[in-house]
């Protein structure tokens, strides 16, 4: 099979079984992947609405509910981005969802463009007088025009990651950050859980990241890992009572949706930030 991580046409080893499927490790590189891989229309159509609203295929149970909480993480991330290097210095959002991470970029001085492939998400940015298109290359920007790109908690959906960090790259001025939220899968809980991690969620989630595999990707674009840091983030009681449930749990299903916007810490180890620069051009 052919991996994207490395190019090399080889065969892989189980590393786990969920259901009908299985994450295996590529023979050459380590990466692991998802066990059929669909074909990217298929993991495309995945992120219809009910996945904002329904909690399917390891979605959320009512997006927008959580609102100030996104909007809480949004923050956070947009520090840890930094400020623009000058006023109105363009962003991408990938995976924007409804642009919560973007209006905060926008209110600390960046001009956000998002990316999305649900069309209810791009209505709702559209709203908050932001544009996102269904792909990078519908945003009609000039190579090297954009000073930071960021990907939160979307790496690890893409069927090609690596096309998606050199898609940015070219996009990506010379010393541009690229930022990227993703989990890990040598983490102490990731290898304790095994199949019961909860990043171990088929069909969405198509890669299992580690540090390596990210520092290679990013070679392969000609970007620089800088940074991989754990962090945490605030999750809604509604969120994780949705996906207790979905793992049959009977308490979780009696929590009615008034608790919704009581936040939670998220600190397990196995969220990380990473921080990925483009070289400055070379004299």
């Amino acid at each position: 099979m052919h991996c994207p991580l490395c190019s090399a046409d080889v065969a892989t080893r189980p590393v786990l079984h969920k259901g009908e499927y299985a994450y295996v490790a590529c023979t050459a590189c380590g990466g692991v992947r998802l066990q059929p891989f669909p074909a990217p229309a298929l993991a495309a159509e995945l992120y219809g609405d009910d996945y904002f609203t329904a909690a399917a295929h390891g979605g959320y149970a009512d997006y927008a509910a959580d609102a100030a909480i996104h909007r809480r993480n949004g923050r956070a991330r947009i520090r840890k981005l930094g400020a623009p290097p000058e006023a109105g210095a363009a962003m991408i959002d990938i995976g924007c969802a409804y642009g919560f991470t973007m209006i905060e970029a926008k209110a600390a001085g960046w001009a956000p463009h998002g990316v999305d492939l649900n069309a209810a998400a791009r209505a709702a940015v559209a709203e908050h007088g932001m544009v996102a298109a269904p792909t990078v290359a519908a945003l009609g920007l000039a190579a090297g025009s954009v000073a930071a790109v960021t990907f939160f908690q979307v790496l690890e959906h893409l069927p090609d990651p690596v096309a998606a960090l050199r898609e940015a790259a070219d996009l990506l001025a010379p010393g541009g950050t690229l930022l990227i939220e993703t989990w890990d899968r040598h983490s102490l809980i990731a290898r304790a859980m095994k199949a019961r991690w909860q990043q171990a969620t088929p069909p969405s989630v198509l890669w299992l990241f580690d540090e390596g595999d990210l520092r290679r990707m990013c070679a392969l674009a000609g970007l620089e890992l800088v940074s991989w840091k754990r962090s945490m983030k605030w999750v809604s009681l509604g969120l994780v009572a949705g996906q207790m449930a979905n793992r049959g749990s009977k308490v979780a299903r009696m929590i009615g949706r008034r608790l919704q916007a009581l936040a939670l810490p998220y600190a397990l180890g196995d969220l990380v930030t990473a921080r990925v620069r483009k070289p400055a051009s070379q004299s």
